[in-house]
């Protein structure tokens, strides 16, 4: 007897169920872009606002983790929600740490162009430049492996 649709259907919608579970398991939510930009994990959704960062919404759009600088940050604490974790403090902390070493860096380099004239303060500015360059993409770098750990169990 040839299977009809409504059977075929059924396999699809079980397989795509166990598929799902089977992610989970691993520690996966799998996301699912919408038409607005954001991506949806579960019932929390990832949203880059205006302003440049980015925000983990619930499911009545009201703002669970705001100002997240990088987008890998707001993906992992958004599918540790949907997975029914904590919010992880310590990826919170190092996206802040990336946040403020940002922010410094781009205050000495300009504090740096501005006196050029004086060569101490030049090469006193430059110094603290380059420190809070490696600071930054340290932090940037922890927090780009625990999202590439979750990408790669994809």
């Amino acid at each position: 007897m040839k299977p009809t649709t409504n059977d075929i259907f059924d396999r699809f919608s079980k397989l795509s169920e166990q598929v799902i579970q089977d992610f989970r398991r691993r520690g996966i939510v799998i996301p699912q872009k919408n038409r607005d930009g954001s991506i949806s994990l579960g019932i929390y959704r990832v949203v880059k606002k205006s302003n440049g960062f980015y925000a983990v919404l619930d499911k009545r759009s009201e703002p669970i983790v705001d100002n997240i600088n990088l987008p890998q940050t707001a993906t992992i604490i958004a599918n540790d929600l949907a997975l029914g974790r904590w919010i992880n403090d310590k990826i919170l902390n190092q996206d802040k740490e990336y946040g403020f070493a940002l922010f410094e860096e781009t205050l000495y380099k300009r504090t740096a162009e501005r006196n050029r004239q004086s060569y101490d303060k030049f090469e006193i500015m430059m110094s603290k430049y380059h420190i809070k360059r490696t600071k930054k993409n340290l932090a940037k770098t922890d927090i780009v492996k625990s999202f590439e750990k979750l990408r790669k169990l994809v």
